[in-house]
């Protein structure tokens, strides 16, 4: 679904790292991974909305912000985020600056915004909710084809 996710996008690559690793990889594994693996550049992790409310809670989350910076797709208003004091002072709103740092930065993103969360497309997916509006063509046909989600 990944794949077919980013096909349109040359700059983008599937990892297959977690997936063949022998233990649980937690994201602070795989950031250490592509910090060591591309030592020049810098790290972008790419989480929802809705992960970001629980990401105080994520193993290591500290280390994560020191080693990469974090994009945040928004769904609703950022105001909202103030309520998470411990990140407030983490979040960069010009995208200008937040590019300039290699990590230690949080941004809203609204340029790809998603009306649903991946947990809510699931939950509909298993109610047999019509979800076809939701994913593309080629993601919608490939839950179908092989049941996911049920």
């Amino acid at each position: 679904m990944i794949k077919n996710a980013i096909k349109d996008h040359e700059f983008f690559t599937v990892s297959t790292f977690e997936n063949t690793s022998e233990n649980i990889s937690f994201t602070i594994d795989t950031v250490c991974y592509f910090k060591k693996k591309f030592e020049n550049s810098s790290l972008r992790v790419i989480i929802g909305e809705d992960n970001f409310y629980t990401f105080t809670s994520w193993h290591k989350y500290k280390d994560i912000l020191l080693s990469a910076n974090i994009i945040v797709l928004s769904r609703d208003n950022i105001e909202r985020y103030d309520k998470i004091s411990t990140l407030k002072n983490y979040i960069e709103e010009n995208i200008n600056l937040f590019n300039q740092t290699k990590s230690g930065k949080i941004h809203f993103s609204a340029l790809h915004k998603s009306d649903i969360s991946a947990t809510a497309l699931r939950e509909m997916i298993k109610q047999n909710e019509s979800f076809k509006n939701f994913v593309s063509k080629e993601n919608y046909e490939y839950i179908q084809k092989n049941g996911l989600y049920k």
